[in-house]
């Protein structure tokens, strides 16, 4: 897979990827990886949680970036996405040629109409395993839901038979 120009994530696959300790794979499969202001304020609450520690590292090193505030006003057509949602599908649009880690529901399906290239949290552990920096997605897949992140399994079950594990 060519990488992205830019890779945007949002709060979630952050989140999810910092839960169960594999926060670095955004780097090591696209290089580097943008976020909003939005979206930092989501993923570094005063509130700790498992992974946070590892979040904080990623903005002190550099790997996660904060990406200048959008310079239109745009207006999803679904009222009801958060604000880091909001934020990381205006941040694509204005950034042709990126990809989007999402998985919310509700954005995946706004940035598709707006035809931005998205791809979420299971994709990225199983472009990981592609790229020979973990030897098996199936630990971490399996991982997601105990620490509080649901994917579903026929995502599961998809990117499982994508990499060669079923």
């Amino acid at each position: 897979m060519a990488r992205p120009n830019v890779l945007i994530a949002d709060a979630g696959p952050l989140i999810a990827l910092s839960c169960v300790g594999a926060l670095d794979l955004l780097q090591g499969v696209f290089g580097e990886a943008w976020v909003t202001s939005e979206v930092r304020a989501e993923v570094l609450p005063a509130a700790d949680y498992p992974g946070k520690a590892d979040l904080v590292a990623a903005f002190e090193r550099g790997k996660l970036q904060l990406l200048p505030a959008p310079s239109q006003d745009w207006r999803p057509l679904n009222p009801g996405l958060g604000p880091g949602e909001r934020s990381s599908i205006a941040a694509a649009l204005e950034r042709p040629g990126c990809l989007l880690v999402i998985d919310d529901r509700a954005g995946r399906a706004e940035a598709r109409a707006w035809k931005v290239a998205i791809t979420g949290t299971a994709a990225v552990i199983g472009l990981a395993k592609l790229c020979g920096l973990i030897p098996a997605a199936r630990p971490l897949l399996d991982r997601l839901q105990p620490a509080g992140y649901f994917t579903g399994s026929a995502v599961i079950e998809t990117v499982l038979a994508d990499v060669g594990e079923i």
